[in-house]
């Protein structure tokens, strides 16, 4: 894969967010629909039908929409159609009475289950003489149809998207030492939520974590559309920022090119936690690699964060995860300063707490 293409990927797969992903594109599809109106938009004559995944109900229905401080989905569709953001972060722009009238009017909304898996989104606007529909599938932010009154105003072509081949490509890329991508990986740490450094990492994680999913309006970096993971990732490598400057950086791009390659493998949602799934054993990468292993050493530290935690399931977007969260990472420094997966250093990681 050319520096080009990896640079496009990367950029694709980083976005920042405030408020948790789930209902984030919930009032992105029913924001965009609004955009495709013809007549003027009255809220008091508005009826909205949602078919979710799964996935997507599970997750949008426990988590809190900041600005509102609700949870469910109805305010996550009440934020959609009163932003006037027209990309994924709207929640940043909202500004509107915590207590409208939508959010308690009865009937303007229905949600029905869809037995499509993974990220899957279909938001139907209908307004008197008008009904314009939105499909988002596949990514947070990846509009894939909209018709109005029945007829398509727009069909995303289908596109070849650039897949990571393996540890081995991506140690290939991380060695090339190209500086665009590592300047990436650097503003990816630089720019995500701080903790409070006097606390322990697991700690700041967590606690991050556990505000964002009660609703806080924290503006995260997020990673193959997790904020949660872009957290996880962000907030140790930072630490290992502190500790070895700019020389952390190939350990950082490893860690997210790791993270856009399990996720390419693996589901983005499911029933399992992506933080055990994904980035636990990207994190658990990147720190092998920062202490200068091979990719059969690399390999087995994933494989032992993996095998830990990969039982760990996904309720939904709720404060526990950042319970999980502290658990996950505990498991990851552990393995990275554990013999059998991986050699000790002077690096410092194992004291990363």
């Amino acid at each position: 894969m050319s520096p080009v293409s990896i640079e496009k990927l990367l950029q694709k797969e980083i976005a920042t967010v405030v408020g948790c992903t789930e209902p984030a594109p919930i009032a992105y599809a029913v924001q965009c629909a609004k955009r495709y109106l013809k007549r003027p938009f009255d809220p008091d004559a508005v009826k909205v039908v949602r078919r979710l995944s799964p996935e997507m109900l599970r997750n949008a229905s426990t988590a809190v929409v900041p600005i509102f401080n609700r949870k469910g989905i109805k305010a996550a569709v009440t934020a959609g159609l009163l932003s006037s953001s027209t990309d994924l972060n709207l929640f940043a722009s909202l500004k509107v009475p915590r207590a409208h009238p939508l959010l308690t009017r009865r009937l303007w909304l229905s949600v029905v289950p869809s037995r499509k898996h993974g990220i899957y989104i279909r938001a139907v606007l209908i307004t008197p003489g008008e009904t314009v529909t939105v499909t988002v599938k596949g990514r947070h932010d990846s509009i894939t149809a909209i018709t109005r009154n029945g007829g398509s105003v727009y069909r995303k072509s289908r596109q070849r998207i650039p897949r990571l081949k393996g540890l081995k490509e991506i140690t290939a890329i991380v060695n090339r030492r190209t500086t665009r991508l590592e300047s990436i990986a650097g503003d990816f740490i630089m720019d995500q939520v701080k903790g409070d450094p006097g606390n322990p990492l697991s700690d700041s994680v967590a606690g991050l974590i556990t505000k964002r999913m009660s609703g806080r309006p924290l503006p995260v970096v997020t990673i193959t559309g997790s904020g949660n993971q872009g957290i996880f990732l962000g907030v140790p490598l930072c630490a290992l920022y502190r500790k070895l400057g700019r020389r952390a950086l190939p350990a950082v791009l490893f860690s997210l090119l790791t993270q856009i390659y399990l996720s390419q493998i693996r589901q983005r949602i499911s029933d399992k936690c992506g933080l055990a799934t994904k980035s636990a054993p990207s994190l658990a990468a990147g720190l092998a690699y920062a202490q200068g292993e091979n990719i059969p050493a690399i390999t087995r530290s994933m494989t032992t964060v993996y095998e830990r935690l990969k039982k760990m399931p996904c309720h939904g977007a709720k404060s526990s995860c950042g319970v999980k969260a502290s658990h996950a990472l505990r498991c990851v420094l552990s393995a990275a300063s554990d013999p059998v997966g991986a050699r000790k250093s002077n690096a410092g990681l194992s004291r990363l707490e």
